[in-house]
């Protein structure tokens, strides 16, 4: 047999920076996300004598996935079976636009297939939580939320709650980044002296974002967006080495949002640990904001998604 399973990332709003603990992976802060339609991770996953990870069709070191394959044949019954994974997304990876979250969710839900296991929601993003903690939010569509300390993430509001909702990425970067999300998580827990605030300030921030989004009110949902970014960028700003993943573009674009919005668009942006800027917007003005920030900021590759489905995950017989 062989499992199957496609994801969308999750796009953070209220972002998720730093571990509560390291052995769990449980975050220190809350997040808000939005599960994106239209971006998709693509997993399969046979039986084999080994374990492998193929992605994008180049062979990954194994050392990176055991722990996270060994948690999933636990939880779901596979010990002492070899599997081989094959995955690819339609958008770049490992580059801060959230391919991990996607990723490892496709992947838990595609070892569930080939397993035969009925796991709600609930188990397996608790599951894809043992991969990356922001792998607990696609398992849903629509809006979620992943509390501080939780095991596993929870729907805030459906796929259909806001038709109007409409995210555009800024990619400035194709490659890989130099500093991994979990990596630049620890560097600032352990050196920011503004770490510890940034954790404290979280949850304020995190509870009016979410009566925001209960009211569909861009007015107030965008300045706590910037506000989440902004501060955990401080965090890794502060960091020793500093972690500064923004490039000239980066800046550019932060900066031509301030000028649109004095203009009349309402578009908000976020960042997470990478150089891409993701602006939210109404669904009327997104055509007319990617020309605008075209024509002002020129050579990019400018994405739009609007809020999508959670996991989908199926079984095919394999090749005889």
């Amino acid at each position: 047999m062989k499992g199957h399973a496609v994801a969308g990332p999750s796009l953070a709003l209220i972002k998720y920076w730093g571990k509560r603990s390291t052995a769990d992976n449980t975050p220190a802060t809350g997040s808000l996300a939005v599960t994106l339609s239209g971006l998709e991770s693509r997993t399969e996953v046979s039986f084999d004598d080994r374990d492998s990870v193929v992605v994008n069709g180049e062979e990954q070191p194994i050392d990176r996935f055991l722990p996270f394959l060994d948690g999933l044949k636990a939880g779901l019954d596979l010990e002492n079976r070899g599997l081989a994974v094959k995955s690819t997304n339609n958008f770049p990876t490992a580059a801060g636009l959230a391919s991990s979250s996607s990723g490892f969710a496709a992947l838990a839900g595609a070892v569930a297939a080939l397993a035969g296991s009925e796991a709600p929601p609930s188990k397996l993003s608790a599951l894809a939580r043992l991969g990356s903690g922001s792998a607990t939010r696609p398992i849903y569509g629509g809006f979620t939320v992943f509390d501080a300390g939780a095991l596993a993430a929870e729907p805030e509001q459906g796929e259909s709650f806001w038709p109007d909702f409409r995210v555009v990425l800024c990619v400035v970067r194709e490659g890989a980044k130099a500093t991994s999300s979990r990596k630049g998580m620890e560097s600032s827990r352990l050196t920011s002296p503004y770490y510890q605030p940034w954790v404290d300030s979280s949850p304020a921030l995190l509870a009016e974002a979410r009566n925001a989004l209960s009211h569909r009110d861009w007015s107030r949902l965008g300045p706590l967006v910037r506000q989440s970014y902004l501060r955990m960028f401080g965090t890794m700003f502060s960091s020793e080495p500093p972690l500064i993943y923004w490039q000239p573009e980066s800046l550019a674009l932060i900066q031509t949002l301030e000028a649109l919005r004095r203009e009349g668009f309402t578009a908000y942006e976020t960042m997470d640990a990478g150089p891409q800027v993701k602006v939210f917007c109404p669904a009327a003005q997104a055509v007319e904001l990617v020309a605008e920030l075209d024509r002002r900021v020129p050579g990019l590759r400018y994405l739009t998604a609007a809020p999508g489905p959670g996991l989908r995950t199926w079984r095919t017989p394999g090749e005889v």
